[in-house]
């Protein structure tokens, strides 16, 4: 029963359970969006509004140290003793079964009940036909499964395939790596004009989690923006904004605004009356 889940950070992780997070390598935010969610859990912090448990945690990085403090800088987590750290390139002479052992013998003697393994892929040392073979994906999962058993929130991420996909099917290699976890979040930019520091998650999950949000890192870490027509509107009104003119006399129609701005009539029409309700727009003439 999902009243029963022990949640580590809402909607991402809860314990005893495996999260898969996918995305396009170097260009999605995957290890920007751990990296701030590993801080919030360390520091007991909300994120996106909602409670963590707090906790240390034990980080998986393919990263070699030099690129790495990059992410941690950004995420406040630099010198930070409650998170701990273990190399691609310090595990890599280790099995994959060695090195989750490892982590979970960690996980147990610093306190921390969120695994974060970034990348699976690295990790595991599947390649080629082994990355797409199912039973070779099952056993990669297994000690992750054996891991999250003993109460542990892990997430694992992914590199999502070069022909895309929807949520659950994007994820590079066999879809048994999917069908082991218990949770699946899509990291994706946003498509059209919208701003860089937007990203659209979608989700599948055995637990009762938002199946679709987008998030935005700001200044003070990320913000759930809530559904993407939201944002879209959001957006619209930012957008007409800054192209409507001032001054009654320089006055323009709405089909004018819009062609400036390239937003579609619908989205622009709920912008418009929304911007016209809070007075932030003034309407002149006809009201055309």
């Amino acid at each position: 029963e999902d009243h029963k889940v022990e949640w580590i950070a809402y909607p991402f992780v809860a314990g005893g359970s495996i999260t898969e997070l996918d995305g396009k390598p170097k260009s999605s935010g995957k290890t920007t969006l751990l990296t701030h969610l590993a801080a919030a859990v360390i520091g007991g912090h909300s994120f996106m509004g909602n409670p963590t448990l707090r906790s240390s945690v034990v980080y998986l990085s393919e990263q070699p140290p030099s690129t790495f403090i990059v992410a941690l800088e950004r995420a406040g987590l630099l010198g930070c003793e409650d998170l701990h750290i273990l190399f691609w390139k310090d595990a890599a002479r280790l099995t994959w079964d060695a090195t989750v052992k490892l982590a979970a013998e960690q996980c147990t003697r610093r306190g921390a009940r969120l695994l974060i393994v970034d990348t699976l892929g690295q990790f595991t040392g599947l390649d080629g036909d082994a990355e797409n073979n199912a039973g070779d994906a099952l056993a990669a999962m297994r000690p992750l499964q054996a891991a999250a058993a003993t109460g542990l929130g892990i997430i694992a991420s992914r590199h999502e395939r070069k022909s895309g996909g929807e949520v659950g099917d994007s994820g590079r290699g066999s879809s048994a790596f999917a069908g082991a976890v218990d949770t699946i979040f899509l990291l994706r930019r946003m498509e059209g004009r919208q701003k860089g520091t937007l990203r659209q998650l979608r989700a599948i999950s055995r637990l009762d989690i938002p199946n679709a949000f987008v998030i935005e890192l700001t200044e003070s870490g990320y913000v759930n923006r809530g559904s993407e027509s939201a944002v879209a509107e959001m957006e619209a009104q930012e957008a007409i904004l800054n192209a409507a003119p001032s001054g009654a006399g320089n006055a323009e129609t709405l089909k004018e605004i819009l062609a400036e701005t390239g937003i579609s009539r619908s989205t622009g029409q709920r912008a418009m009356e929304e911007l016209i309700k809070s007075e932030r727009l003034e309407v002149v003439g006809s009201g055309k």
